[in-house]
């Protein structure tokens, strides 16, 4: 892969101690990098871990801090917030929105800056209307919780200094074994309906989830985040989800398989509204009624954006998904 083995190459990885962050952080120092992870409680199980926090001033770092990371770094990795589809607007406008406006200014101060990423997510489109491709945000779109919007907010402010060479990757959901040890995470996201399903609960979606939901696992997007920090990306967004699309129906089967169980996925037609609100009813999680159907008409050949060779992705990274929940201690995932 392009840069890798390049010993200049000085990575601050900001928000780097959550599921996606430690995956982007192993392969960063694969890659021959120095590796720096800031977090609010400065543990990093790769690399440096420096003690910060996106929200304030110059991150919050000491003075020691601050003169070592602003004179080093030459590549910054933006992979802070929550994940979680149930934040207030308080929350998430404290960190997407001026969190991301800290970080902007501190990436000014950084005089060996070369490239830095924004991790950004697809559901940033929130309810996005007719082709999508990389070049569209705002789409006329409404969002479903304060979580997309969030997302929106922060990708927003990106495109909006034009004067720093700052790229974006857009995922979907990520999934796959927690690089950082432990069972996946499932208080937030699409994950939630994991253990719903586990337990022998419906689901109600649109067409029985014959839908692609451009889901991908942590080894591929974080071998992407590096490519786009080699070759490098400069101003473009890029789109990285499994090039096998697999449906949200697909998903849900292959998780539930080390368990033996087959998800009852049923199928939400003329009254779907409806069946959400019985499958609610029987414990189906609340924030995923409102992801039962077609995200939004994603072009496929976003792909063809992204410099060859491609990373594969692990060809059972679902199925190991469902293994992980087997064992180990539920993670707090940030990215």
């Amino acid at each position: 892969m392009s840069g890798m083995n390049d010993p200049g190459m000085n990575v601050l990885i900001l928000g780097g101690s959550g599921f996606l962050g430690t995956a982007v952080a192993q392969a960063c120092e694969r890659g021959g990098a120095t590796v720096r992870v800031l977090s609010r409680s400065g543990r990093t199980a790769v690399g440096e871990g420096v003690r910060g926090d996106v929200r304030m001033p110059r991150l919050g770092l000491s003075s020691a801090d601050l003169a070592r990371v602003r004179e080093q770094t030459t590549h910054v990795v933006l992979c802070f917030g929550s994940v979680s589809w149930t934040s207030g607007p308080g929350e998430v406008l404290e960190t997407h929105s001026s969190g991301m406006r800290s970080a902007l200014a501190f990436l000014r101060e950084l005089p060996a800056l070369r490239q830095a990423v924004h991790i950004s997510s697809l559901l940033a489109l929130g309810r996005a209307k007719g082709r999508i491709t990389n070049r569209e945000l705002y789409t006329g779109q409404r969002f479903r919780n304060w979580y997309e919007y969030g997302k929106y907010c922060a990708e927003r402010l990106v495109r909006d200094t034009p004067e720093l060479p700052v790229g974006v990757v857009r995922f979907g959901p990520v999934l796959g074994p927690d690089p950082r040890g432990g069972r996946p995470d499932t208080r937030h996201g699409l994950p939630m309906a994991f253990p719903h399903l586990l337990a022998g609960y419906p689901v109600h979606l649109a067409r029985r989830g014959d839908f692609p939901c451009w889901i991908t696992d942590a080894t591929s997007a974080a071998q992407i985040v590096l490519k786009a920090l080699t070759t490098p990306i400069g101003r473009s967004t890029w789109t990285w989800f499994d090039p096998a699309m697999p449906t949200l129906g697909e998903v849900f089967t292959e998780v539930c398989r080390p368990w033996g169980v087959v998800p009852k996925i049923v199928e939400a037609g003329p009254l779907g509204r409806f069946t959400r609100l019985i499958g609610e009813r029987v414990g189906a999680p609340k924030e995923l009624t409102e992801y039962t159907e077609p995200w939004f008409d994603l072009d496929v050949n976003v792909l063809k954006e992204i410099p060859e060779p491609w990373p594969v992705p692990d060809p059972d990274y679902l199925g190991a998904t469902g293994e992980a929940l087997r064992g180990g201690t539920e993670r707090r995932a940030l990215v």
